[in-house]
């Protein structure tokens, strides 16, 4: 086996175990964001807020009808009761409940509309109760997806370590140092292919003398660009 090879084998385990840490990292991020979830509460809670306003605006509008029904029967009564006689206190009632009743219409107009509001509001309030608890819903389904998902990665994890730490005792790699200083150097890439004479991490063409050493088993080649470590492929 050759030096490159032998690190090559080691960088696809180190890879596999990178890859899934970064994903982890992406699910943790994505079970941490409720941006969506607290703007639905924001909705909802203002359209609360708004329905709660009309129904105090409605209850409202219905005593004050209440309270001018109230009058109009109080008139009623005083003008058929027959304990007034005087013609022109007879007149002066009779012109009370003329606008006494001018002034329900317009209050129970005033009730109708409050009726439409409340209906209105509540419909939004419904809406947003519903797109809620549909978010809140999907939310729990995809966290249940991206748990199993994590579980699956660190299971992975493990298997992909213990493979690199049998790997390790039974091959000991002199070029280790090497590998791991190219690690940190390169976003965690330190061996890559050399394929058609070309990088395939970084694209560079591979000058021929370079590519006859990166083929001989002995050597170590490196890219002159990007200097990763070259295995033929």
């Amino acid at each position: 086996m050759s030096r490159s090879e032998s690190l090559y084998i080691l960088q696809q385990l180190d890879s596999i175990i990178d890859s899934a840490h970064k994903r982890i990292t992406d699910i943790d991020r994505l079970m941490a964001d409720d941006k969506a979830q607290v703007a639905a509460e924001k909705v909802f809670q203002q359209s609360q807020t708004a329905a709660k306003g009309k129904s105090d605006a409605l209850k409202d509008s219905e005593l004050l009808v209440a309270d001018q029904s109230s009058k109009i029967a109080q008139n009623q009564k005083k003008l058929y009761s027959g304990v007034v006689t005087n013609p022109k206190e007879l007149e002066d009632l009779q012109l009370e409940a003329n606008s006494l009743s001018k002034y329900l219409r317009v209050l129970e107009d005033k009730q109708l509309e409050a009726m439409l509001d409340l209906e209105a509001a509540q419909a939004v309030l419904d809406q947003a109760a519903a797109a809620l608890e549909s978010l809140i819903s999907q939310r729990s389904e995809d966290h249940q997806e991206l748990l199993k998902e994590k579980s699956e990665l660190m299971e992975k994890i493990s298997k992909a370590e213990r493979d690199k730490d049998k790997y390790l005792s039974e091959k000991p790699q002199p070029d280790l140092e090497v590998y791991k200083t190219l690690r940190k150097a390169s976003g965690g890439i330190a061996v890559t292919l050399m394929v058609s004479s070309s990088c395939q991490s970084c694209g560079a063409n591979i000058p021929s003398a370079i590519e006859q050493q990166a083929r001989s088993p002995a050597n170590l080649a490196f890219c002159p660009t990007c200097k990763r470590i070259l295995h033929p492929g």
